[in-house]
């Protein structure tokens, strides 16, 4: 397989680069195109990775999946959330996927909102505290994912290049 490296290696950087981009915007599903790349190389160039790698990078992206929809339940209750204000921000967090970027990034907003002020009857200043402490855990989600893939990309250099 004499062309193997010649499409592992550029599919796998393209795909850790776009998976970082994607780890700071809500629409680019970050971590699991990172990790799908590590899977490509692995799979392609089986000498060059080990699988503690391949398997740490499967993980870290279900992991990060998990801390997203945490962050953005842990900032709404934080702003005074009731468990409608939470699940409805949880809830706006997954329609929002069907709405490109505005509606991943207003989705826990406006179901965090709607939740308090319908559902809890609670007054419109009071759900609209709740609705930014959503957006807020959605921006936390997006530092933590930034950190993780960095040390995905560390983790993945010193795989490769060194050991």
């Amino acid at each position: 397989m004499e062309w193997a490296p010649w499409v592992a290696w550029p599919l796998c950087v393209l795909l850790l680069l776009v998976g970082f981009l994607g780890a700071f915007l809500p629409i680019i599903p970050g971590l699991p195109l990172m990790a799908l790349g590590v899977v490509i190389h692995k799979l392609l160039l089986p000498e060059v990775l080990s699988w503690w790698t391949v398997v740490l990078f499967i993980l870290t992206a279900i992991l990060a999946y998990a801390l997203d929809i945490a962050a953005t339940a842990f900032t709404a209750k934080l702003a005074g959330a009731t468990k409608a204000g939470i699940y409805g921000a949880l809830l706006g967090e997954i329609i929002g996927l069907f709405f490109a970027l505005p509606g991943l990034i207003l989705g826990p907003f406006i179901g965090a909102l709607l939740g308090e002020w319908i559902v809890s009857r609670r007054a419109f200043k009071h759900a609209l505290k709740s609705g930014a402490g959503a957006a807020l855990g959605l921006i936390a989600g997006g530092l933590g994912k930034g950190i993780l893939g960095i040390f995905l990309i560390a983790v993945f250099l010193l795989d490769a290049f060194i050991f």
